[in-house]
């Protein structure tokens, strides 16, 4: 009786090359943690939902786990340095099924918390303020009603879709169009965060009121600055968070403002130079981060008004994200443009430079999140875990342009799933989810030394070295998986982070992991039966 023949699985190049230098990763790594379009609803949807928490005590506190985080992946982008490096790392020294799974987890809930809840969404919201405010400031009715309408459900999907069509067309097109989007977007965004800063600086909250009665409001009471603050007190009371108990209890949804600097771990494999580029862009990114959200929190809540933001922005969250709701009853969502232009009035050159770098500006960050996440679907089709279909490089461009269509189909169903459960459920759900995700890298790096004694053996620099006889990145890896998973503990536990539907996350995070370990060993099954074994490439780096 004849058996079949099982062959081992040796792959080819990946077809991607090395094209982006230091300031390229440094200007990717930056548009993940600040950005103009991050500001369209963050302040309103943080302190509404932590109750006036310290913003800048917490963003402090959160950069003592975020300094280890990015030692996490400054290590594992040197030691493995592939596409879906994160993924690559888990993988290969877990095991491919929990790497894969993790990775699955990771990319669907950062996906859906920053390009839809942080990007498209927030952009739509950005849109439909602008066309509101210029029906305002022209008398417009028609306009007034467009921006309406933008700002609600459908409007938000039929905007969320176009952006997304945009940017995927741009992923496709090779890293010379990629690279001029980035830098024509920074350009814009710089001039955008120098407009914000002056309007802002330059305001009171005194006239910011004033302004707002005469533009919003409009003779309509429910309109008011006070009209809209005491609808929200008296239909969604609270007791508002106070002292070092609110900051711990905020850091879950503080921890949103600096996430985004690793991502660039995604094209490891493109970056030239990794040894050097990499942790550039990973401590300058969360020290640029830093020091913009502090600066334009406290400018936004010195001009707004503190007690305004927090009780409107409860109002808001608490009605659902929605507008036109007895504790948010102003047809307009919450956002920066609209604080922005309420600011500048009556100055309308000023309002109208502001709203086109601001849109512009917002385009970057928007782009690089739908382009990470197509990085991963190239790692997992290169691996053989998902159809090799999707590792397919255009040989003109250097893309993996199947990816990117895929990537857009998710993102639009995403997006759907959107419109239907609002963006402050959403957008909560994804922040929590994205900060536990971290302890698996880092327990995968504390282990590293001791499964994979050759290549620690290798480690360049400081990555080599011991302390006390314990490997230093058994050390670094231990204290990041602490401290996300003691993050992770407090947003399950704490009633400050009111809007996370704890049992939908958990449902949610549950059918992810269960699909993941399914389709990894579903694919493994499948190819042995095709004469093929995966499981040994699987255990080794995978070539460039």
């Amino acid at each position: 009786m004849q058996t079949k023949q099982t062959k081992q699985f040796v792959r080819d190049a990946t077809g991607l090359v090395r094209e982006y230098g230091a300031m390229d990763t440094l200007l990717f790594a930056s548009v993940f943690v600040f950005a103009l379009v991050f500001t369209i609803t963050q302040f309103a949807w943080f302190y509404g939902n932590t109750l006036g928490a310290d913003l800048t005590g917490s963003l402090l506190l959160a950069a003592i786990p975020f300094a280890f985080l990015m030692l996490t992946y400054w290590a594992i982008g040197v030691l493995m340095p592939r596409t879906g490096n994160d993924y690559v790392f888990v993988g290969r020294i877990l095991h491919p099924s929990i790497g894969f799974t993790w990775g699955l987890v990771y990319v669907l809930i950062v996906f859906l918390a920053a390009f839809i809840g942080a990007g498209t969404g927030p952009l739509s919201f950005a849109v439909s303020s602008i066309v509101s405010v210029a029906g305002l400031l022209g008398n417009s009715a028609s306009m007034t009603n467009l921006g309406a309408f933008l700002g609600g459900p459908q409007g938000t999907l039929e905007v969320m879709i176009l952006l997304t069509a945009v940017v995927a067309a741009f992923t496709i097109f090779g890293s010379k169009l990629i690279k001029a989007f980035l830098y024509t977007t920074w350009v814009f965004a710089i001039v955008g965060m120098i407009i914000m800063w002056y309007i802002l600086s330059t305001t009171s909250n005194a006239t910011f009121q004033a302004n707002w009665n005469n533009l919003i409001a409009q003779g309509s009471s429910n309109y008011t600055y006070a009209g809209l603050q005491n609808a929200a007190s008296s239909n969604a009371s609270f007791t508002p968070a106070v002292g070092f108990a609110g900051i711990i209890a905020a850091l879950p949804l503080a921890f949103l403002f600096l996430f985004g600097g690793n991502y660039a771990n995604a094209f490891a494999g493109e970056i030239k130079n990794v040894r050097k580029s990499l942790p550039i862009a990973l401590f300058l990114s969360l020290i640029l981060g830093l020091g913009y959200w502090i600066l334009t929190s406290t400018l936004t809540a010195n001009t707004v008004g503190f007690n305004w933001i927090t009780a409107v922005g409860h109002g808001w969250t608490s009605g659902g994200s929605s507008t036109g709701v007895p504790s948010y009853p102003l047809p307009y969502q919450p956002t920066q443009p609209l604080f922005l232009a309420v600011a500048a009035y009556p100055n309308t050159f000023l309002i109208d430079i502001m709203f086109f770098t601001y849109i512009i500006g917002s385009l970057g960050p928007v782009f690089a999140y739908f382009w990470i996440p197509s990085k991963y679907l190239f790692a997992w089709s290169f691996d053989r875990v998902i159809p090799s279909k999707f590792a397919d490089v255009s040989s003109r461009f250097h893309t993996a342009w199947v990816a990117v269509l895929a990537t857009a189909v998710i993102g639009i169903v995403g997006e759907y799933l959107y419109s239907i459960l609002g963006y402050s459920s959403y957008f909560s759900m994804g922040t929590v989810l994205w900060g536990i995700s971290y302890t698996i890298p880092g327990l995968a790096l504390t282990i590293f030394p001791f499964v994979k004694k050759d290549l620690f053996a290798g480690a360049p620099g400081w990555m080599g070295k011991k302390v006390a006889g314990i490997p230093l990145l058994s050390v670094v890896g231990l204290i990041t998986t602490i401290g996300f998973a003691l993050v992770g503990y407090i947003a399950f536990t704490s009633a400050v982070v009111n809007s996370v539907p704890v049992n939908v996350t958990a449902e949610v995070s549950g059918a992810t992991i269960i699909a993941g370990f399914a389709i990894y060993f579903a694919s493994r099954s499948y190819h042995k039966r095709q004469g093929l074994d995966v499981s040994m490439a699987l255990k080794e780096i995978p070539p460039e």
